[in-house]
């Protein structure tokens, strides 16, 4: 949502991430979770991960005062990690790594109604994320 059709397809769109001018730590956009689908498992941005993560945010997690708090302290955060950690030699092991250990769990819980589970999965990673990379 953050970046225009035109830069998509020119800098992003199956290219090193490191290339692209809304990744290289541009404070509008970048997420982790994004990354880690498209970038290091090469899935496209309305991959099915991606849409069950949109569907739970927009859904279950905004509908609570803390979630709401939680999503906005996200975009705050995020781009600031897909920065640090597009700028490390193994960044693509660093997005397969929050591919297998946040993504696939957290679906895997959205998908059986756990949605606790997936928050406070998604909150220690995120926390982690940031004390590493921030």
């Amino acid at each position: 949502d953050y970046v225009n059709e035109d830069v998509y397809w020119k800098y992003c769109r199956n290219y090193d991430y490191s290339d692209c001018p809304i990744y290289k730590g541009d404070s509008s956009g970048g997420c982790y979770l994004t990354s880690a689908c498209v970038y290091a498992k090469g899935l496209s941005d309305d991959c099915y991960e991606l849409q069950t993560l949109r569907n739970y945010r927009d859904g279950w997690l905004k509908s609570s005062e803390e979630g709401k708090r939680l999503i906005e302290q996200y975009y705050k955060i995020a781009p600031k990690i897909v920065s640090s950690i597009n700028e490390t030699k193994d960044s693509k092991s660093v997005y397969e790594m929050i591919y297998e250990k946040m993504v696939k769990p957290c679906v895997s819980f959205i998908e059986k109604n756990e949605f606790k589970k997936a928050l406070d999965l998604y909150s220690e990673m995120t926390l982690k994320l940031e004390k590493e990379y921030c």
